[in-house]
């Protein structure tokens, strides 16, 4: 082979610039016995160029393969593997550019990501009948069902009963990851419903309520009537509205789902128990997904519970997990942890900023290093965000 070849295969991997392709021919490349003493000399002019010394510390060996196995390796193997230049190679590797190539499987192929765009409205209607009718924001068009029109204008949908003896049907709007979409229900009640949610919702309120279900996130401007009140029901929270504003959080990978009021009153109950709390603008009802169902109240300040709705993320001293979680749902991005540090994250970044950016502010705080990366190929391929050591 071209010793050329092998010098260029290597840079480009140690830099994390290398193609899928590269990263391929690479991956066959090092796992040849004749390429080994190669290999060992540039991994170890690589090492103490970026050390300082060609001998593996006893501590970056130990690190290594509690890494890899989970386990602490005994003093034994230690000695051993400091003779063997596959565990400099992996101590390098780990330590350096390409941690997210070298402790990925062999058979996921792992590229960088060069950026991600933010969400944008898009969404999918199920109607009645078991049809899906996909919406994006450059969508104009009236949908028909049975005495009911649909007409959506760009991220809005908006429903009117031609008839006031109409029959309800249910219809469903899901939002994916990194969409999100405005409807205007049959009562003039306005929501917002956030990234990865879904609302389903009579196409007529003929009852003596008007029922809605939300899994996900929603912001809710309620049509007064007191005649005939308004529910939201979620898997862990039942909320009672006359005329109102109000957010509700419903996600599933969150630990409680939570009731935030704006203006107006509401009524929160657990499933299946009539007792509740009554909230008053900024009061939250809080309801764990585990362990007991009672209902908490706690003040907030609610602007900053809706900044999502009005284009924003805003942290208020939010651990990694929670800020990683909204990335995942509004860039549809997964993310992998090589590390998991205790840090928290205040202020605010403009959701419709592309990833690169919003993960360049938040490494401006020095508390972790975070990479882009496409891991897989094809229809498997994922873009994923790495927390580094």
């Amino acid at each position: 082979m071209d010793q050329n070849r092998l010098d260029y295969l290597f840079s480009r991997y140690t830099a994390g610039e290398a193609t899928p392709e590269e990263l391929r021919e690479f991956d066959m490349l090092v796992q040849q016995p004749e390429h080994e003493t190669v290999l060992h000399t540039k991994i170890d002019q690589l090492f103490l160029a970026t050390s300082g010394t060609a001998t593996m510390p006893e501590k970056a060996i130990q690190a290594t393969l509690q890494h890899i196995t989970g386990k602490p390796a005994s003093s034994s193997v230690v000695r051993y593997l400091r003779r063997s230049w596959w565990a400099a190679a992996v101590g390098l590797l780990l330590t350096g550019s390409s941690t997210w190539l070298l402790t990925r499987p062999r058979y996921e192929m792992v590229a960088p990501l060069a950026d991600k765009a933010p969400g944008s409205h898009k969404a999918v209607l199920t109607l009645a009948d078991g049809s899906t009718v996909a919406l994006d924001s450059s969508g104009q068009q009236v949908i028909g069902q049975q005495q009911t029109t649909i007409r959506q204008s760009g991220g809005q949908l908006q429903y009117s009963v031609q008839s006031p003896g109409a029959v309800a049907s249910y219809n469903t709007l899901t939002t994916p990851r990194g969409g999100q979409f405005r409807v205007i229900l049959p009562d003039g009640t306005i929501v917002w419903l956030n990234t990865a949610s879904a609302l389903r919702y009579p196409t007529a309120f003929s009852g003596a309520d008007r029922t809605v279900e939300l899994q996900g996130e929603a912001y809710f401007e309620v049509a007064a009537n007191a005649t005939q009140p308004f529910r939201v029901k979620t898997a862990a929270q039942e909320v009672h509205v006359l005329g109102t504003s109000f957010n509700i959080n419903a996600y599933t990978d969150e630990a409680n789902t939570v009731t935030t009021l704006v203006s107006g009153r509401v009524k929160v109950n657990t499933p299946g128990k009539d007792a509740g709390v009554m909230l008053e603008p900024g009061q939250q009802a809080i309801a764990a997904h585990s362990g007991s169902q009672q209902l908490s109240v706690t003040r907030t300040f609610a602007p900053d519970v809706i900044a999502w709705k009005n284009g924003l993320f805003l942290f208020d001293n939010a651990d990694l997990a929670t800020v990683m979680r909204c990335l995942e749902r509004w860039y549809d991005i997964d993310v992998k942890y090589e590390a998991k540090p205790d840090i928290h994250y205040t202020g605010q970044i403009a959701r419709n900023q592309p990833l690169s950016k919003v993960i360049h502010m938040l490494e401006q705080t020095g508390q972790a290093r975070f990479r882009l990366v496409t891991a897989g190929q094809g229809h498997q391929a994922k873009d994923m965000i790495i927390i580094l050591e």
